[in-house]
């Protein structure tokens, strides 16, 4: 009669002897359905990615209008703001040698030289002054053949300074004139002067405009 230790050897040999369990192998209908799966959750991808794309264009055309309101917002506390031409005409601050100050409003406002002898290049700046600061409005140059050039204002009412910047070496006066006064060189009459010279070779002019059409 066999022993133990035999029948667990025969037992041990007959499980390595046995062949190995057959895999399961997948059938069609089941790669059928993950290859489903797949292009469900890359569709679901898809649409994602479309409404985030939509969400930021409309968002960007929302940050546009915003901006929009904004400019209109300005523009209209801008109109509704106390001007600050008023005060000024009601209280105008003395001329200097080198800032000329009209005490009146001018029309058609105009830069010219009260000399017939050719003088250096005078570089004029216009500015408009506004209750919440200064906006530069164009540059314009006074060459050394011209004798007069109109001031691009672009608001009437509005309160302007124009900078002015020459070299130095001449002496003449420089004259803000009213241009409605007539259409020749020098025009109209004048509504401020400054004195250029050797050593004065910039200043201002400080006026309320208004164009004429």
């Amino acid at each position: 009669m066999p022993d133990h230790r035999s029948l667990a050897a025969a037992a041990l040999l007959a499980t390595l002897l046995a062949p190995p369990p057959a895999r399961a192998q997948a059938r069609p209908g089941d790669v059928g359905d993950v290859m489903a799966e797949v292009l469900e959750l890359r569709r679901q991808v898809a649409g994602l990615h479309l409404v985030l794309r939509q969400r930021d264009e409309m968002l960007d055309g929302m940050r546009k209008e915003l901006r929009g309101v904004g400019d209109e917002v300005q523009a209209l506390k801008e109109r509704v703001a106390p001007p600050v031409a008023l005060p000024f005409l009601s209280g105008p601050p003395p001329s200097t040698d080198s800032v000329g100050v009209a005490k009146v409003a001018v029309f058609a406002p105009r830069v010219a030289v009260d000399s017939a002898r050719r003088h250096d290049i005078v570089f004029l700046q216009v500015r408009r002054v506004e209750a919440g600061g200064i906006r530069q409005v164009a540059d314009v140059e006074l060459g050394g053949d011209v004798l007069a050039a109109d001031l691009p204002i672009d608001q009437n009412g509005a309160l302007y300074i124009v900078d002015w910047k020459t070299s130095e070496g001449q002496t003449y006066n420089l004259l803000l004139r009213d241009g409605a006064g007539g259409p020749e060189a020098l025009g109209g009459q004048p509504a401020a002067s400054v004195q250029v010279k050797p050593l004065q070779s910039q200043g201002r002019f400080i006026f309320v405009g208004y164009r004429v059409e």
